[in-house]
């Protein structure tokens, strides 16, 4: 009976030291985790800290493709603002930050580090955060060092979606015998000056008469708009011309890409004009959030935001905006999902189109504030007016009621920020996107 008691007290004592033994590396496990969990907070902080600066340098290329200049010192100071000690990040750009610094590199061209751009400006940041050990100094565990690294490109989209279906010639009067041969079809464009004998692109910032009804009979070409174009809503080559009104209210769900071959519609334009005036029906979003003028109404201003600009935000050639967050969404009876501002549409670019063509390239996309619908004969009296003062452009909106064969639609070209859906080198008939590569 002793031997048993005695055996027993052994086998408490074993029991007793092997818990002490695998509750010590418990502990010891559970505290080096603590440590691990404090790094990976630390590297996903870097590598957002990380995002942000190089995203807010990339916001100085938008305004001025060559400033690199700008584009490092915004992403420095961003860091700075951020928490990352000023003497602890490098005073010139570099991609080899100092030993225990942060760093920022800026450069125009091979964004990609793959040699597919040539043009694309980029800001690379490269940012590192102090950390410690709470408990691993004590089991002979050094403190990692910390860091991530991010580059952010500006350049132009190649693909686009959700395009109102209407095409505007790129090309010129090719027609001796009229009045303005030799120059942009459209008032709404002008000559590229990096190409201006050859390509045009959008006048941004001045008011545009898109021409919904037949071109000019005395001259081949002229007018600069074709009108419809017929997208899919899974191909942008599809040949259906019965949703006009649908796609032009929502958007056309297919890709488009440039250069690829889309088909011109032909027929009744009143869909279209129909389309506008539901889409425009269902404005207001912008107004409620951003509520600064007009009641009901999306004003320039509530629709578009400027970095580093105070209000009021007015249409101009100079500036890049980007779309304030009052976008709607609605399922349209198809069952797609389709979310935009009703105000402001993608429209698409072609190139010049001969008699009897039926289909055209795309050149690029271009953003478009709809300002109304006017009769022809009052168009451009009306774009005077505006252009007076373009300041007060939103006393002018109207949600194209009643459309008509003899309504013409009044706009403004707007440079903004798009998605970067397939981005390359910056295109002046392209919007400009801000993609991170890394």
């Amino acid at each position: 009976m002793r031997r048993i008691i005695s055996r027993l007290q052994e086998q408490r004592g074993q029991v007793l030291l092997m818990f002490i033994g695998i509750f010590t590396v418990i502990a010891v496990v559970g505290l080096v985790v603590v440590d691990f969990g404090l790094w990976f907070s630390e590297r996903r902080g870097a590598q957002t800290d990380a995002d942000m600066s190089a995203l807010a340098g990339a916001q100085a290329y938008v305004a001025d493709l060559t400033d690199t200049a700008g584009a490092f010192d915004d992403a420095v100071e961003w860091a700075v603002k951020n928490g990352v000690d000023p003497a602890e990040i490098d005073p010139s750009n570099t991609s080899n930050c100092s030993a225990g610094n942060s760093c920022v590199d800026v450069g125009i061209g091979d964004c990609y580090e793959n040699g597919t751009d040539s043009a694309m400006p980029w800001v690379e940041s490269k940012i590192r955060h102090n950390t410690r050990s709470l408990f691993g100094k004590f089991f002979d565990f050094a403190a990692p060092d910390i860091g991530a690294t991010a580059r952010a490109c500006v350049g132009s989209p190649r693909t686009a979606m959700d395009l109102s279906p209407f095409g505007v010639q790129t090309g010129f009067v090719t027609d001796p015998s009229c009045p303005d041969y030799g120059q942009p079809l459209s008032d709404c464009l002008e000559p590229d000056p990096a190409d201006p004998t050859n390509k045009t692109r959008p006048v941004y910032g001045a008011v545009c008469i898109l021409k919904t009804g037949a071109q000019n009979p005395g001259c081949q070409n002229t007018g600069g708009q074709r009108g419809t174009l017929t997208i899919g809503d899974l191909d942008c080559e599809q040949t259906s011309a019965s949703t006009l009104r649908h796609d032009f209210h929502y958007g056309a769900k297919a890709g488009c890409s440039v250069d690829q071959e889309v088909n011109t519609g032909t027929g009744n334009i009143i869909g279209l004009l129909q389309g506008l005036n539901d889409r425009l029906s269902e404005e207001g979003r912008c107004d409620q959030l951003f509520s600064g003028g007009h009641p009901g109404y999306d004003d320039f201003d509530e629709v578009f935001s400027l970095v580093g600009a105070d209000p009021p935000i007015v249409p101009s050639a100079e500036n890049v905006f980007s779309l304030n967050e009052c976008s709607i969404t609605r399922t349209c009876s198809a069952g797609h999902t389709h979310t935009y501002t009703p105000r402001v549409l993608d429209l698409v670019l072609i190139d010049q189109l001969e008699q009897g063509e039926q289909t055209a390239t795309i050149t690029g996309f271009a953003g478009f504030y709809v300002i109304g619908c006017w009769k022809d004969s009052q168009a451009a009296a009306t774009k005077t007016a505006i252009e007076a003062d373009i300041t007060q452009v939103d006393s002018f909106l109207n949600r194209c009621d009643k459309p008509n064969g003899q309504d013409d639609i009044l706009g403004i070209f707007v440079e903004k920020l798009a998605p970067p859906l397939n981005p390359g080198d910056p295109d002046p008939n392209l919007p400009l996107s801000i993609v991170l590569v890394k």
